[in-house]
């Protein structure tokens, strides 16, 4: 949807977009609708075609869910124009995984980021930003579709920013970070947690085609659990 929006916002041939992408089977999709517009696309990571990048001189550049960190090479090439998209109310959750996270600590509300890009991760000027309410059955997989879906319904109000020279917000605290690493290693055991906390772990760690959470007992048997059901079969309320 957003590449549609780029298309009919900024009024451009679809040929005249530049792709860099993962090759995985969610974006299946995706790729057939660049094949069927001729959209030049690559799945090497951006950073190593910057002579590529300084030939197709863009003006824009968008992240959107885009699993490389972009060099401050890259980014000078479009004169620092470049957005990234971030599923946290930066500079709170930074880093990965934040739909995780924000659901393992119990948060209320989270959000979306448009920020600018700069040579550190998650810190450039904040440029668009939207709520959304956490539902206390949301796992890691509803909450990140339900994020993608408001970056999509807020891109276009983001992109006249954009357009019209606004640069954006600078952060002016720290917040905090996560890596790539899962919550614990993705396995507790029953003895260190309440069920509550327990509950949480299950919601956050439910992400398909992944393992679910992983629980150890005092003889150190693993359970897999994705649904709280389960949960309450093993360790009591």
């Amino acid at each position: 949807e957003i590449f549609y929006q780029i298309i009919n916002k900024l009024q451009v041939n679809p040929r005249n977009i530049l792709v860099f992408t993962h090759k995985a089977s969610e974006n299946d999709l995706f790729i057939s609708h660049l094949n069927n517009l001729e959209v030049p696309y690559y799945f090497d990571s951006i950073n190593l075609k910057s002579e590529m990048v300084i030939d197709f001189n863009p003006k824009y550049l968008f992240s959107i869910y885009y699993r490389n960190i972009i060099s401050s090479e890259i980014l000078k090439i479009v004169n620092y124009n470049a957005i990234n998209a971030h599923p946290s109310l930066l500079p709170d959750y930074k880093g990965t995984m934040s739909s995780v996270w924000a659901i393992l600590n119990g948060e209320k509300i989270t959000g979306i980021t448009y920020h600018f890009m700069d040579s550190d991760i998650d810190t450039g000027n904040i440029l668009h930003q939207d709520t959304l309410e956490i539902y206390q059955n949301d796992t890691a997989f509803s909450l990140y579709n339900r994020l993608i879906s408001l970056f999509c319904s807020n891109f276009s109000k983001m992109l006249d920013k954009l357009i019209s020279g606004d640069k954006g917000i600078k952060q002016d605290k720290q917040g905090r970070y996560y890596n790539r690493s899962l919550p614990h290693n993705g396995e507790l055991k029953f003895s260190d947690v309440d069920f509550e906390y327990a509950t949480r772990f299950v919601r956050a760690m439910y992400f398909p085609p992944f393992k679910g959470a992983l629980f150890i007992d005092d003889n150190n048997n693993k359970y897999e659990i994705k649904k709280i059901e389960d949960l309450t079969k093993l360790i009591n309320p």
